[in-house]
């Protein structure tokens, strides 16, 4: 037994990458409230021109507050984290719920990091997406997320972004894929109100320091895809 928890340990690692194992333990030590670093590329994605076979996957925008909330408790997400609007999204399998994802408009709120992403009026930020641990490698969040994008961009959305930590390789290498372009990375690192922020490539701040970050998050942007 052990060595078989050792071994889905090590394949886990090799999967993620060992500095994102590291970085996942490390938050599971030190508490919110004291610090928590992040480095994180922003890429634009792709808006799938034809939907995705669902097969037995079943996806949909969820509305009512049962349905939000059931996503909230599986991504824990809560709304009343951001001060922008945000969409649940949800995918079922037999009728049970598999995974989940939240597209903001507006503004998003990295509370954690003590920064706020502004979003243009075209613009929407994919985030907080989980899929359920027995529901992984079934195809579930490959159905998901081209649903997510298509159904805001017919809801006047269509510049989809999505911040991934390229320490987590296999969600890096799955996000790269379907993405158009990367526009750019961010570096954020919070010690209790405390807040300093570094961008490079197409991604703009406010400012690089917030000594209150919880009432003042460094604010950045992400310029509108030109055509």
């Amino acid at each position: 037994m052990t060595r078989i928890c050792g071994m889905k340990l090590l394949n886990r690692i090799r999967q993620t990458g060992w500095r994102y194992s590291f970085a996942i333990a490390f938050n599971r030590v030190v508490p919110q409230w004291l610090f928590r670093t992040r480095r994180y590329v922003i890429f634009r994605m792709d808006n799938p021109s034809e939907p995705a076979a669902e097969g037995q996957v079943t996806v949909f925008q969820c509305d009512d507050e049962q349905q939000i909330q059931a996503v909230e408790q599986l991504t824990y997400f809560r709304r009343e984290y951001s001060s922008g609007q945000c969409h649940a999204f949800a995918a079922e399998v037999d009728g049970q719920l598999a995974g989940g994802m939240w597209a903001a408009t507006e503004c998003f709120d990295e509370n954690e990091l003590g920064v706020r992403l502004q979003l243009a009026n075209n613009q929407t930020w994919l985030c907080s997406a989980l899929i359920s641990k027995d529901m992984r490698g079934h195809g579930v969040y490959s159905r998901l997320l081209p649903f997510v994008i298509r159904s805001m961009a017919n809801s006047g959305k269509p510049d989809a972004l999505v911040a991934v930590n390229p320490d987590n390789l296999a969600s890096y290498h799955a996000h790269k894929k379907r993405s158009r372009e990367t526009v750019g990375y961010v570096f954020a690192i919070r010690f209790l109100k405390l807040t300093a922020c570094w961008v490079w490539g197409g991604v703009s701040k406010q400012r690089t320091f917030s000594a209150n970050s919880n009432e003042r998050p460094i604010e950045i942007r992400v310029p509108v895809e030109s055509h």
